[in-house]
């Protein structure tokens, strides 16, 4: 039996699952994706690995802050409007109506962004700036990525009520005029828009003349130095896309934390049999009807400014804690003498600072690691509180049970059983890219499998050649 200095072995046999009951809120159903949802929002980087989304919030864009928009036409945008929050983005859509970038699958089903010709002039790009604070909806994942593979579950099923025709691509006016009515006509006007994400960010505006100022519009032209080879992505497309991965910068988009409505919350089966994806196509109308109920309650009760807690930001504390050290614990480089003892040492560091020396207490260390990174100001009965406490208990339960295993094969299970649990994005993080690189993942409309399971440095501007196999053939 190997017990920690720090840890009485007569505790040896407690049931820490039941300690750790006994000193926080009950556990959350699905708290390891709620958290994964918090952690990968208005993120690139994980809202493409966890592309599936699940879950609305409401967010706000600050008034001052600067949108773009490319066009055929140099007049104003009216009536609806698709914003970007960066120039580059909005550039692939500054084309003649009769160039704009077409997307076409090829026989082997995969797919490729056909760019325009290199002599083909560009159209228009607009700068506008934001007169008032937008008030929007955010729907979390690749929520712009025409897919089969359950990108627009949410907003089909859910927001839609599946009353629009079955479509992809040749679908997306109507879903943002069905979004625009439902802010209009079903939430008395108290949304603005929506913003989802695919190859960037983008806010679909519903009265951009009310809430936009022109700064400037000015004729665009397409360079041969931007374009990526057989078909990729705008070597600057993707540099501005990358440079988002970890967040949209500048606070320009505000997300409200502590009330949001997931499917991850409803006693629902997300996950159908055979799917490794969380899905909402094979669940009846009847069990999503109360997502929607609560979507209205919310827009109707909440507004995105009276958020309290930034849980994003105490997401983030814990991952940067535990990360790369969970990582190294089950990557086979400690003590290969004593690997039981090399890793119940850097356990103990774990654990030690939650410990009182002179007066030990389990139930209290327990609660001391678990709670670290919880506001004090917080409310406890949130879900965002419940979420991180009960992934937050979870990896102090584990660390402990490992602190007690008695043989370097349980103690490795489970860490590995912990890490599969947590499912968190930054495992995949490539490491020693150049300059004129960037870890490519699986970015709709392109990527393969291998992308997804092993993301490796790619050259900004001949990345995704070859098939492109993961999204499928684009939903037209």
């Amino acid at each position: 039996m190997h017990c920690l200095p720090l840890l009485p072995c007569l505790i040896v046999f407690t049931s820490w699952a039941a300690i750790a009951l006994a000193i926080g809120p009950p556990p959350v159903q699905n708290a390891n994706h709620i958290f994964n949802t918090i952690h990968a929002s208005m993120r690139q980087w994980g809202s493409s690995l966890h592309h599936n989304g699940m879950s609305f919030f409401l967010a706000s864009v600050p008034q001052g802050t600067k949108l773009y928009h490319g066009d055929s036409r140099s007049d104003t945008i009216s009536d609806i409007g698709w914003m970007a929050f960066d120039p580059e983005h909005a550039m692939v859509f500054a084309r003649p109506s009769s160039k704009a970038p077409r997307i076409q699958s090829t026989e082997s089903g995969s797919q490729q962004v056909m760019a325009a010709s290199e002599k083909d002039e560009a159209g228009w790009l607009h700068t506008y700036v934001t007169t008032n604070d937008l008030q929007l909806v955010y729907i979390d994942g690749t929520s712009a990525g025409k897919s089969h593979i359950g990108t627009l579950d949410l907003q089909d099923r859910v927001l839609f009520e599946d009353k629009l025709e079955s479509g992809g691509v040749t679908q997306e006016t109507q879903r943002a005029r069905a979004a625009c009515q439902i802010a209009q006509e079903e939430w008395d006007g108290r949304i603005d828009g929506v913003i989802r994400m695919a190859a960037g960010f983008e806010i679909i505006l519903c009265h951009p003349e009310q809430m936009l100022e022109p700064v400037h519009i000015g004729r665009a032209k397409f360079s041969s130095g931007n374009k990526g080879k057989q078909g990729g992505k705008p070597g600057e497309l993707l540099r501005s896309v990358t440079s988002r991965y970890h967040g949209i910068g500048g606070d320009r988009v505000i997300v409200n934390y502590d009330a949001f409505v997931t499917a991850y919350d409803y006693d629902l089966d997300l996950v159908p049999l055979g799917s490794k994806l969380p899905r909402l196509e094979h669940l009846p109308a009847s069990s999503l009807a109360p997502i929607r109920d609560n979507l209205t309650e919310l827009i109707m009760t909440h507004d995105a400014t009276d958020r309290l807690v930034n849980w994003q930001t105490v997401a983030d504390m814990v991952v940067e804690k535990y990360g790369r050290t969970l990582r190294s614990l089950t990557s086979g480089y400690h003590d290969h003498v004593a690997p039981l003892q090399s890793i119940t040492k850097e356990v103990q560091r774990i654990l030690s600072p939650f410990i009182d020396y002179d007066n030990e207490d389990i139930e209290g260390e327990l609660g001391q690691c678990s709670t670290q990174f919880l506001p004090a100001h917080a409310p406890k009965d949130s879900l965002s509180y419940r979420s991180v406490y009960t992934v937050t208990r979870r990896i102090c339960s584990s660390l402990v049970e490992v602190s007690q295993a008695e043989d370097h094969h349980t103690a490795t299970n489970i860490l590995h059983d912990l890490m599969d649990y947590l499912d968190w994005t930054i495992w995949k993080e490539c490491h020693g890219c150049h300059d004129d690189e960037f870890c490519a993942i699986p970015i709709w409309p392109q990527g393969t499998q291998e992308d997804y399971d092993h993301p490796h440095c790619q050259k900004f501007d001949n990345a995704y050649e070859g098939v492109n196999d993961y999204w499928g053939p684009v939903w037209r």
